[in-house]
């Protein structure tokens, strides 16, 4: 009989030879423990005598009574010999007294034919086959044998010969054939494997007679095969998935009673920590920002409490040297090492904010332009006939005094010079007031990229006016320029550069130290073919390791809010695409210096003259159509053009086209671009298909408010438009082209 002990007197294990001896069926027996079937008499010793095997390696002999199915007592010998591992399990044969192993007893075995487990019992000093379960004759591939076994015919050593195979015997009994194995001294456990690929554990202990002799030996073979590869296969889920919450980049951590119990790769390199242990057993609080301490504790209570699911929330850390950062958080219940505990998934989302403000603050400057755009157009509007009718009641003016021809008198002069002294300071004043227009204009446009000659001394005089605002309380201005030649450049664009360049010089130095400090723009010479200019200041200077990112995009040493880290990335490409170059040199506390050398502008890239005009010839003035939606423009274009030719003013788009449709004749059709029924294109578009010898005597006016479909029709009449405000001798020279067939 073969039973399986646990330390606290449970029987694990039973087989089916019980059955015969006691009348107990393996699975009564499992259902109790030993205690209830030994003598009381008796228990005491024997659970004394089995308690002390527990952490022994040795075996045990010991003889007891045993309670039958029908209530008589059998003494039964029992061969104990303990795992010898933390579970102290005892693995027992179990015989009556004075019994020997014969014939009968073994066919009784057949109750074991049925078991998933391989039984091999032979005598140790014949090696005479005593029993092979059917099992094992399957495992080792003897089935043709196994009658033969079964008659007590073939002994161990004819069936290693000649019934197995070498590699088969050997992997069962660590034997080749013909060798004699030596039986075991105590129970043993190895697993082998099979040619086959099986996996099988393998037990072995001798069995002892009734006088205590070594005689039998019995082999049990467990086939491990699909547990093991279970095994194996969850051992790899385990080190993938681990593998996979290691290798992630959002923050994981656990804790359990608001301790840390474990944390990821990412989390610990995000908080600055060099290995996990030093999270391990801390509180959680202390990686949470002292502000969102309150919420952070609401958010555990809810999860560890309540076990609720913890929403997304934006949560500050604080990393190990005592920053923060900000990460969105949510945290869950789940069982970790099978007690109840709490992960946590952080996403560091400093990145994501940064950018997010840079396209808030890139939608602010988008829209900044727009508005700019819409001012300009709306003040360029009044601004047109405020600036002719100035121009032309200055002209009356004179003219009216040169043709009274007699000497007015004296209080009647000085109020003409007071009244001539009026309009032109607000013929200046209107004049500044296009200028800063235009200004606005050239950094509000989204226009493709146009390089011409340009400036250098022009455009960065443009940009200090940009920033004088910032430049006046910090530091005072020093220009050098020395002649150079002009550059090859889009001038809003190198316009850009400059101001990017004076407003970081001028946020380099703080306020309130214009005496102590200065700014120095130097325009030079450079190597040859180009360009060389210099922005310099006394600030505070960057270190050596800020030095090497200070053109990469959203870097910045600015605090929050301030700076978006694009400003000098975006003059690096600026200047590259141009063919430039732009560097930068510095020290703590003495300054910062940007050399930006730029390429001069070739003879292949100088603007080419316009054709001549061709001279119209003598007669009497142009029949002139004016479209506009602004009836003041109107009149002032009326007074500009002047009498010499004969002009028709019209306020929508609709009058005009009827204009145009009826039988009367026009040599100009001076038409704006955006009116509010019918636009400038549209009248061109539809007057072009009824009456195509018009199209090149359209000249269209604008304020400077460009759609993309308007900036793609001016494309297509490069020379036929003019901005507003615009002065007459420009306005004449429109109109002289377009008499002369100029555009046709």
């Amino acid at each position: 009989m073969l039973a399986v002990l646990h330390p606290d007197g449970r029987i694990l294990q039973a087989n089916a030879a019980w059955t015969g001896v006691v009348g107990w069926t393996p699975e009564a027996l499992k259902a109790g423990s030993y205690q209830h079937f030994v003598h009381p008499e008796e228990l005491s010793a024997v659970e004394a005598r089995l308690g002390g095997l527990s952490g022994s390696q040795e075996p045990a002999n010991l003889c007891f009574r045993w309670r039958c199915q029908n209530g008589a007592w059998v003494r039964l010998s029992w061969s104990v010999v303990p795992s010898g591992d933390a579970q102290g399990l005892l693995f027992c044969t179990v015989t009556p007294p004075a019994a020997t192993v014969s014939k009968e007893e073994v066919g009784s075995w057949s109750f074991s034919d049925n078991l998933p487990f391989g039984l091999y019992l032979m005598e140790s000093h014949s090696e005479r086959i005593l029993y092979a379960n059917h099992r094992f004759c399957q495992m080792a591939g003897i089935e043709k044998v196994e009658a033969l076994i079964r008659q007590g015919s073939l002994s161990h050593a004819q069936m290693l010969e000649h019934h197995l195979q070498a590699p088969i015997a050997e992997a069962f009994f660590q034997a080749r054939a013909g060798i004699h194995t030596p039986p075991p001294v105590a129970l043993e456990e190895r697993e082998v494997r099979l040619p086959n690929g099986r996996l099988l554990r393998r037990l072995s202990t001798p069995l002892a007679t009734a006088g205590g002799e070594l005689s039998y030996v019995l082999y049990l073979f467990e086939d491990i095969t699909e547990r093991r590869r279970t095994e194996d296969a969850l051992q790899r889920s385990e080190l993938n998935f681990q593998k996979l919450i290691e290798g992630m980049p959002d923050g994981i951590f656990v804790h359990r009673d608001r301790r840390f119990i474990y944390v990821n790769n990412a989390l610990r390199r995000a908080l600055g920590y060099e290995h996990a242990k030093e999270l391990i057993g801390k509180p959680i609080w202390s990686i949470v920002h002292p502000d969102d301490l309150g919420t952070v504790r609401e958010r555990v209570h809810t999860v560890a409490n309540r076990r609720e699911i913890a929403p997304l929330h934006e949560i500050r850390y604080l990393r190990r040297d005592g920053s923060w950062y900000d990460a969105e958080s949510t945290g869950m219940p789940i069982e970790f090492d099978g007690k109840e505990a709490v992960v946590v998934i952080a996403r560091d989302i400093t990145e994501r904010k940064r950018m997010q403000a840079q396209l808030l603050q890139t939608d602010r400057m988008a829209l900044v332009g727009t508005l700019a755009a819409g001012v300009g157009h709306e003040i360029n509007n009044p601004l047109s006939y405020v600036l002719a009718n100035l121009n032309l009641a200055l002209e009356g003016l004179r003219g009216f005094t040169n043709a009274c021809g007699c000497a007015p008198e004296p209080g009647q002069a000085a109020s003409l010079q007071e009244l001539e002294e009026l309009l032109v300071e607000a013929q200046e004043g209107a004049n500044r007031v296009r200028n800063i227009v235009r200004d606005l204009k050239s950094f509000s446009r989204q226009d493709a990229e146009r390089r011409t000659e340009v400036s250098v001394q022009e455009s960065i005089d443009f940009s200090i006016k940009m920033a004088a605002a910032e430049l006046r309380h910090r530091a005072h201005l020093i220009r050098k320029y020395e002649p150079v030649p002009p550059v090859h450049a889009d001038t809003s664009r190198l316009g850009q550069v400059f101001l990017n360049l004076l407003m970081n010089a001028a946020q380099a130095i703080p306020e309130g130290s214009s005496t102590r400090n200065h700014i120095t723009v130097w325009v030079r010479p450079g190597p040859p073919g180009q360009v060389a200019v210099d922005v310099s200041d006394t600030g505070a200077g960057i270190s050596p390791e800020v030095r090497d990112r200070i053109f990469d995009p959203f870097f910045t040493t600015k605090p929050a809010g301030v700076g978006t880290g694009l400003g000098l990335s975006i003059c690096h490409g600026i200047i590259r695409s141009l063919g430039g170059d732009i560097s930068v040199r510095s020290e703590l506390g003495k300054g910062t210096t940007f050399t930006l050398l730029l390429p001069e502008a070739s003879g292949a890239c100088a603007p080419t003259l316009p054709p001549p005009v061709p001279a119209r010839r003598a007669g009497h003035g142009g029949r002139i159509l004016v479209i506009d939606d602004e009836p003041s423009v109107g009149r002032s274009l009326s007074r500009l053009i002047g009498s010499q030719h004969q002009v028709t003013v019209v306020e929508s788009g609709r009058e005009g086209m009827a204009k145009l449709a009826s039988s009367e004749p026009f040599d100009v059709i001076l038409c704006d671009l955006m009116m509010p029924d019918i636009t400038g294109m549209e009248v061109y578009e539809q007057v072009c298909e009824s009456k195509p010898e018009l199209a090149g005597r359209f000249i269209f006016i604008t304020g400077g408010s460009f759609t993309p479909r308007s900036r793609q029709f001016l494309e297509t009449v490069p020379e036929q438009w003019i901005e507003k405000p615009f002065d007459a001798q420009q306005l004449h020279l429109f109109i002289e082209k377009a008499l002369s067939g100029h555009y046709a």
